[in-house]
């Protein structure tokens, strides 16, 4: 293999050892070309790493959380990471907000929130059959498909979910309802907070990054 850096002769490596912590310029199958260290994109790095997380019950910003804090009442459930446990809280999918899951048998293959359920699976749908009409497409004139490779119609997750299963495999399921807040920042918060909580149980397969606050207008 070729140094992306200097096109040495990097054996196995995608950069040679004098190279291994320099920073260069490649294209991330997420954010287009941007910065990497080795085969790592770095800005993939940053949200892999979890932000919405409580520890010693206290929130991101290191504020504890009693009875008065909003995230309160849910603390257990954002807390306990015990699948039997959280399994007992899911419902079918509805127009409620909250987070849902991608499951493929018992398989979770992605976790997401919404503030409507209903409507961002029907997007999910979607976005899958786009994928998977356009590697039909490609396996026309292809025997092995690289996904790597391809100039994605729709975001990657679809790609990897639409090379593996049917979309009538699929199924959806609620597994935190979320009650509308009067305070938006704190709506979103609880949302972002339920999302990790359900990827720390769930650990979905194509969740690439950690939970973040998604358009609270995104329906």
């Amino acid at each position: 293999m070729k140094c992306r850096i200097c096109n040495c002769n990097s054996g196995k490596y995608v950069v040679c050892y004098k190279h291994r912590t320099t920073k260069y310029k490649y294209n991330c199958k997420i954010h287009g070309k941007t910065d990497f260290i080795g085969r790592q994109c770095l800005k993939c790095l940053e949200l892999k790493q979890p932000v919405y997380s409580i520890v010693g019950k206290k929130d991101r910003f290191g504020k504890r959380i009693t009875k008065n804090h909003f995230l309160y009442p849910y603390l257990d459930r954002l807390t306990n990471y015990d699948i039997n446990y959280q399994q007992q809280f899911q419902r079918r999918i509805s127009n409620c907000s909250g987070v849902y899951g991608i499951f493929y048998k018992n398989i979770c293959l992605y976790v997401g929130q919404s503030v409507n359920i209903t409507n961002r699976i029907e997007q999910h749908k979607k976005a899958f059959k786009v994928a998977q009409n356009h590697l039909r497409g490609i396996r026309l004139h292809k025997k092995k498909i690289y996904l790597s490779k391809i100039q994605c119609k729709v975001e990657y997750k679809y790609y990897e979910m639409a090379k593996n299963y049917k979309l009538s495999d699929l199924t959806y399921k609620t597994l935190f309802v979320i009650p509308k807040l009067k305070d938006e920042f704190e709506y979103k918060e609880l949302l972002t907070y339920a999302e990790q909580s359900m990827i720390n149980t769930y650990k979905p397969k194509c969740n690439l990054i950690s939970a973040r606050p998604s358009d609270i207008n995104r329906r």
